[in-house]
């Protein structure tokens, strides 16, 4: 009689526990839909104690996220409108480096979107000693997003192409081959191993990210993820210059403080744009007109987001 009762205990405990989850993010329902997941994944244990487990730590390294990414967050955003891809795959950006310009891997990958460098010379972009578009905010969002589109192309959902992101499509395909399936809970299920750990872990970090940053449009009270667009006054604007000329002048005519400018053109390694290059500088469009004052009418790139 103990053991029934201890039993009845614990299933009550575990279906309060799913409508907890449920209660406390209604947006799971838009972001399963965004990425193709199944809507029942939000009952998969696995993901549920993911979820309990980190969902106060990851609201902290959300808002760290956004707060760094000001200018960075509504330029992605416009990229991915232009490009016609869900915006929540910022969050895959989110992810892989947390909105940090600079961020480079232990295996070497570099930028917003973590491109290595022959994915990034496959996808079209300079990587030399002089230049390095991976650390482009424009031109690797939008590089990443073909990139993302040839993946899905290959495995048709969105959240097998995150995945692949993480670990290849050849990976995916390969643990998908194992399980016989492409139900998410099985495929990432910690029990049978059929994809490593890191892919497994990376798609329960985009999902929850997620999660967390949609609930405002979906629970009264958490405005968490409006801060999202606190910065939306301002965002990058690529502009052309004369060949030779260098970031400190540039900022000195922005008035801006260079490191400011440098987080946005980290692309430029040597800090000047070489002669004869298509190469082009990021500023705030805050500063469009000043720098058009002062310099002469920026010429934009026509189709910049190709």
């Amino acid at each position: 009689m103990k053991f029934y009762k201890i039993l009845i205990i614990s299933i009550f405990l575990n279906l309060s526990l799913y409508a907890n989850i449920v209660d406390e993010f209604p947006s799971y329902r838009y972001v399963f839909n965004e990425l193709d997941v199944d809507e029942n994944y939000i009952y998969d244990k696995n993901f549920q104690d993911f979820v309990n487990k980190n969902k106060y730590r990851y609201r902290r390294l959300f808002i760290q996220a956004v707060n760094r990414g000001q200018l960075i967050v509504p330029t992605m955003r416009e990229v991915m409108y232009q490009k016609d891809i869900s915006p929540l795959f910022i969050y895959l950006s989110m992810v892989e480096s947390a909105f940090r310009t600079h961020a480079i891997s232990s295996s070497s990958a570099g930028g917003l979107w973590q491109f290595v460098k022959l994915t990034a010379l496959d996808e079209n972009m300079q990587v030399n000693n002089i230049i390095d578009e991976r650390y482009d905010p424009i031109k690797s969002t939008s590089r990443a997003i073909d990139y993302l589109y040839k993946i899905h192309d290959n495995l048709g959902k969105w959240y097998l192409t995150a995945m692949a992101y993480n670990c290849g499509a050849g990976c995916v395909q390969d643990s998908i081959d194992r399980a016989g399936t492409i139900d998410l809970s099985r495929l990432i299920n910690p029990n049978a191993n059929y994809i490593r750990k890191e892919t497994r872990d990376y798609i329960k970090k985009i999902l929850l990210f997620a999660m967390i940053g949609e609930n405002y449009l979906f629970k009264a009270g958490d405005n968490l993820g409006e801060m999202k667009y606190q910065f939306d006054n301002d965002r990058i604007i690529p502009v052309r210059v004369r060949g030779g000329e260098n970031l400190r002048n540039i900022a000195s005519i922005l008035q801006m403080d260079y490191s400011a400018l440098k987080r946005i053109n980290l692309h430029l390694k040597k800090d000047f744009v070489p002669s004869n290059s298509n190469i082009m500088v990021n500023i705030p469009a805050s500063r469009v007109q000043m720098f058009r004052n002062a310099y002469g009418n920026p010429r934009r790139a026509e189709n910049i987001y190709r």
